[in-house]
């Protein structure tokens, strides 16, 4: 399935969906597959699954892409990252994609591996996501074109998505996204977000600055603030205070409470700015996101068509930061 119409209001409705990451451990793979049964069984629009800086989690990241698509007929999409890679790895790269039936890729600059200070990067590098952006198209090419110019009629058109950032407030970050989309990025989605208010700002800057395409929120569902404080000291994203003051207690029910309370309102904040859908960051926990499914009111689509392609969809994924 392409993402690109669905997330633009093809169906209708705002969309719903998950950000996963590769379990680092056998023992975490088989713990994430259990939770994955009941993220997956609330029928989310698709699901992206990430990859670590420099490609560091690939086997992980093929690993869960393909159980995704082998176990459940909802959509995936698949990081790709260019920092560090030459042109021709990338290109090579993003037809091992193609030729295993991916049609959705988040592309993103990515960051350099972390702890490598003589870290350099390739002489022919790819800097920047719209050039990652322009190549994933070139790769679509030339492979339609080795193949005699004929696509199957169940491939369905290149679906490619860039990340936003909601705090940009200088011209310089918004012509980054600019240059993706005329680049032909189809949609964003969003960093992490704690206040609609901040979005919807976003939002209108975006389209002052000629951006048009949909700008996907992203929500962070957790109850545990250790973890909300590192998206703040990853990111510079803070997470309100007074949340992280809610947090602060040994009592769980207390700290979900306190959670579901603080996302289900930014939620309906946003859906009520015009968001296209939610895109949530999971963490790989199972049970903040169902809680707050429970207190939305989104129309989820009856069952996914399942791609003729999916169970072979194991080629190398990828994805990271920007």
């Amino acid at each position: 399935m392409t993402l690109a119409p669905l997330v633009a209001g093809a169906a209708g409705r705002p969309t719903l969906s998950f950000e996963l990451f590769p379990p680092r451990s056998e023992t975490g793979r088989d713990s994430l597959w259990r939770r994955l049964s009941d993220l997956l069984g609330s029928n989310p629009d698709f699901v992206s699954v990430t990859f670590g800086a420099a490609g560091a989690t690939r086997g992980p990241s093929r690993d869960l892409l393909a159980h995704v698509l082998t176990t459940s007929a909802v959509p995936a999409m698949a990081h790709l990252t260019c920092v560090g890679s030459s042109r021709r790895q990338v290109v090579e790269l993003a037809t091992e994609f193609l030729d295993a039936g991916v049609r959705n890729v988040l592309a993103l600059r990515g960051d350099p591996p972390a702890g490598v200070p003589d870290w350099t990067p390739h002489p022919d590098g790819v800097a920047t996501a719209r050039d990652l952006v322009e190549l994933l198209q070139v790769a679509d090419r030339r492979r339609l074109a080795l193949r005699g110019g004929s696509r199957p009629l169940d491939e369905g058109p290149l679906s490619l998505a860039v990340a936003a950032f909601p705090r940009a407030r200088d011209h310089h970050e918004l012509a980054v996204l600019r240059a993706k989309q005329d680049a032909g990025a189809r949609f964003a989605i969003c960093q992490v977000t704690f206040s609609a208010q901040e979005y919807a700002a976003f939002v209108r800057r975006a389209r002052a600055a000629g951006i048009t395409i949909p700008l996907l929120p992203g929500v962070a569902v957790s109850d545990d603030p250790r973890r909300l404080e590192r998206i703040g000291e990853l990111t510079g994203v803070r997470a309100p205070r007074g949340l992280l003051a809610a947090l602060d207690t040994d009592d769980a029910p207390t700290r979900r409470r306190a959670a579901t309370a603080f996302t289900s309102g930014l939620a309906h904040g946003l859906l009520e700015a015009g968001a296209p859908g939610l895109h949530l960051y999971t963490f790989n926990a199972a049970a903040p996101a169902l809680d707050l499914l429970d207190h939305l009111d989104l129309t989820r689509p009856a069952t996914h068509p399942r791609p003729a392609a999916a169970v072979e969809a194991t080629a190398a994924a990828g994805g990271s930061t920007r």
